[in-house]
């Protein structure tokens, strides 16, 4: 039979094993979790940024006509474009070049000459826009037209042999047999286009950014001459319903 003293241990045993039960589910409660983690709060405790309506001008020149060229295109082309940053999200801009070529069709002995300016105008969408930084991808549309003259002959050339002029008659009648030359010159002709693009750009040294773009034109209306059909549209490409086209660039932010 158990004396006082015992009782007395025993229950201060028990009073002590329930305290602590007691204190670690009070313990347990206070420090469960609420299901917000803290990354979760910190990131909604960062404050929104908030850009003005107006940040910043630029001004590029596309680089890949002229490139296109010194490794061999029947093109060459140049141009010039400004966009300005709204919101960093919409950026309206509008482009201009010229665009020119010389070039012979080495099957039928044709020259095909044109040179004429070109404009576009259209806005970027900066899918970055959240972001404060100079670097964006971006989609886009284009409108463009361009209204110029071509020619298209057949001239002589001299055979290589007999050091001697020859007519270059390339041209088959279809009803009579033969083949005559010919030659047309200031021919008129025009188109208007939209384009689809695909870009990014990037920061290389504080105001001074690089670029590049894939469009995808389709021709919306056009109009030639009786006599011949362009070979070549500044701005365009090739005359056709479709092209691709691609640009590469320099860019400058304006300091204001």
């Amino acid at each position: 039979m158990p004396t006082l003293s015992k009782l007395k241990i025993l229950s201060f045993s028990i009073k002590f094993v329930l305290l602590l039960l007691i204190s670690s589910s009070l313990h347990a409660q206070s420090t469960r979790p609420t299901g917000k983690s803290p990354e979760k709060d910190k990131k909604k405790e960062e404050p929104k940024i908030e850009f003005p309506l107006y940040n910043g001008t630029y001004i590029s020149g596309d680089l890949y006509g002229l490139g296109g060229n010194l490794l061999g295109s029947d093109f060459l082309s140049s141009e010039v474009s400004v966009d300005v940053n709204l919101k960093n999200k919409f950026f309206p801009v509008v482009e201009v070049g010229y665009g020119t070529t010389d070039a012979w069709s080495d099957n039928e002995g044709i020259r095909y000459k044109s040179n004429a300016p070109y404009f576009r105008v259209g806005m970027n969408f900066n899918m970055m826009y959240k972001k404060k930084t100079e670097n964006l991808f971006y989609v886009g549309f284009r409108y463009g037209l361009s209204s110029f003259k071509y020619d298209v002959s057949t001239p002589s050339f001299t055979d290589p042999i007999w050091n001697e002029e020859i007519a270059n008659p390339s041209l088959e009648d279809g009803i009579w047999g033969g083949s005559t030359s010919y030659s047309h010159t200031g021919l008129k002709g025009s188109m208007q286009w939209f384009e689809l693009v695909v870009g990014v750009r990037a920061q290389i040294y504080k105001n001074f950014l690089m670029g590049w773009s894939v469009r995808m034109k389709y021709r919306t209306s056009s109009s030639a001459s009786e006599y011949a059909d362009p070979w070549y549209v500044p701005g365009f490409g090739t005359y056709g319903s479709s092209q691709m086209g691609l640009t590469y660039s320099l860019i400058y932010k304006l300091p204001y």
